[in-house]
């Protein structure tokens, strides 16, 4: 496998979970993070992963970063966007500091990554783009309101771009799933309840397992947008029954 691919939020989760598949695989990972105990922990863990720490938010310096990987590893070829932040709270309790800067990294985060490496895709006509939403960002859900925002605007700006490049060699996959049992649920300490219930009838989580089997099938499907789990009845469901699936989630 030639080339390299770069994931954002690499160091936990389910980023870690891709660069691990993908290294078992044959092939070059960078990955990009500012946590730089997991950075250490996932780089040991496969020799073709390669660490790189850097805020996602400061363009300048992700530009930096991506020419450094360039020039260290190779051409990237593929993009996985898993960089985020979730904490929890009622908005009209939560400063307006916090909301932006959960909007800086989720968003504009992901807007400052896919603008540095899609042109390139672009220009070569060939690549892989993975970026993850949620269907946090269907559901309007108390406690989870600047987390919803943010995926909101990813699922928008994702399905966009989608379109706008379709039929230009490049492979996209917009990822919207429900709650995964990964360490950014503990963030969410201030949430809704369905978070800390976990398991649960309504609010069953899916672990990050799942989701990258879905994310790999679909890739190789050609989906373009992929609803792990039960997030594509979720959709459906909120868009058929707007008010009961919001009271159902606010509920559990």
């Amino acid at each position: 496998m030639t080339g390299v691919t770069l994931i954002t939020g690499g160091a936990s989760g389910i980023g870690r979970l891709h660069a691990l598949r993908l290294a078992e695989k044959g092939k070059t990972v960078a990955i990009v993070d500012l946590n730089e105990d997991g950075l250490k922990t996932v780089s040991a863990e496969n020799a073709l992963i390669r660490a790189y720490s850097c805020d996602v938010t400061d363009f300048s310096a992700l530009a930096n970063t991506v020419a450094q990987i360039e020039r260290d590893l190779g051409e990237i070829d593929g993009l996985i966007v898993c960089a985020a932040i979730m904490p929890g709270g009622e908005l009209a309790k939560t400063d307006a500091a916090k909301i932006n800067k959960i909007m800086q990294i989720n968003y504009g985060g992901m807007v400052n990554i896919t603008s540095i490496i899609v042109p390139k895709l672009l220009h070569r006509e060939q690549g892989d783009v993975i970026i993850y939403g949620s269907t946090a960002g269907i559901v309007p859900i108390n406690r989870f309101g600047a987390y919803g925002a943010t995926k909101a605007a990813v699922n928008h700006y994702a399905k966009v771009l989608i379109s706008e490049n379709r039929g230009k060699g490049l492979r996209f996959q917009l990822v919207c799933p429900p709650a995964v049992d990964t360490p950014l649920i503990a963030q969410a300490s201030d949430g809704p309840d369905f978070l800390k219930k976990g398991r649960t009838a309504i609010s069953q989580m899916v672990t990050p397992e799942e989701v990258v089997n879905s994310v790999e099938q679909a890739l190789e499907a050609g989906k373009e947008i992929n609803y792990p789990g039960r997030g594509k009845l979720i959709e459906i469901s909120y868009r058929l029954f707007p008010k009961l699936i919001q009271a159902v989630s606010n509920k559990y």
